[in-house]
């Protein structure tokens, strides 16, 4: 398995920042009623086609959104790419953030 880059803790998932791939991890007993028990998506960097990302304001959970290149539609009502954070941890998902983008650019100048 490969070095984890950063980790981060989200309202309903975790997300892991590897070398060549972005892990979304959904533990817990509630995410196991919505995403299935331990469920786990893994999207190799070479399919991501852009991050969207909203910041979290008071009235507000911010979002991390890993768009891959031709998803299909059941992917995008499903949200199992997209992670809510609030206010607290939003710092920490700015970093994965600009961390991903530098992974996606390495990534792309390599091809």
């Amino acid at each position: 398995m490969a070095k984890s880059i950063m980790y981060v803790t989200g309202i309903d998932g975790q997300v892991e920042l590897l070398p060549d791939r972005v892990v979304i991890h959904r533990k817990g007993f509630v995410n196991s009623l919505f995403f299935g028990f331990n469920s786990r998506r893994e999207i190799p960097l070479g399919q991501i086609s852009e991050v969207a990302f909203r910041d979290a304001t008071r009235m507000k959970y911010g979002i991390i959104e890993f768009i891959r290149s031709g998803r299909s539609t059941d992917e995008r009502k499903g949200g199992s790419c997209i992670v809510k954070f609030n206010r607290k941890s939003a710092p920490q998902f700015e970093a994965l953030k600009e961390k991903a983008f530098q992974l996606l650019q390495k990534n792309q100048t390599k091809n």
